[in-house]
């Protein structure tokens, strides 16, 4: 059951506080990401737990779990792209400081003290989209895989007249 999430959150307070946000939003819900979707049925639910690191920095660890439904680039047809991702962010102010992050942390800029939160799930998913989606080959259809002599990947489709074949013949009787 999920519990009620914050709009905005101090991520400092609550990694002084140890807290523990389980829960998870309709896809729907994320106009950034429904923009990308084929689909936006379905939800993500995610387990974060904000704690302090040795170094006293404010840290983000849990895991995201979602089926997005993506347009596949080589058939166009639909396809469920899965989401199990693991996040481990340290919250700064700056680009100095989140360059010393060690390379396990990503960092998760805070501007005005404040993190939105439904923003920092919306990023993770963005970020676990492929930059270009596409099921295997033996799963599109073998018309989209289709290679021309020329490299191209389109179908070839019916011959049609050359609509320049009667100039071309009135040009070769006036020579």
């Amino acid at each position: 059951m999920s519990q009620q999430l914050p709009d905005h959150f101090n991520p400092w307070r609550f990694a002084d506080l140890g807290k523990q946000l389980v829960g998870s939003y309709q896809l729907k819900d994320l106009p950034r990401l429904r923009e990308c979707l084929m689909d936006f049925q379905g939800e993500v639910s995610f387990s974060l737990v904000f704690s302090r690191d040795p170094q006293h920095r404010a840290c983000l660890s849990g895991t995201l779990e979602a089926s997005m439904m993506l347009e596949c680039q080589r058939c166009l047809e639909a396809m469920a792209w899965p989401v199990n991702s693991v996040m481990s962010l340290a919250f700064v102010e700056g680009l100095d400081e989140a360059e010393r992050l060690p390379d396990q942390l990503e960092p998760q800029l805070v501007e005005d003290g404040q993190v939105r939160f439904r923003d920092l799930i919306e990023d993770e998913l963005l970020l676990a989209l492929p930059q270009v989606a596409v099921h295997p080959v033996e799963v599109c259809d073998s018309q989209a895989n289709a290679i021309i002599a020329d490299g191209s990947t389109e179908a070839p489709g019916p011959e049609r007249d050359n609509p320049f074949a009667a100039l071309a013949e009135l040009k070769r009787k006036d020579n």
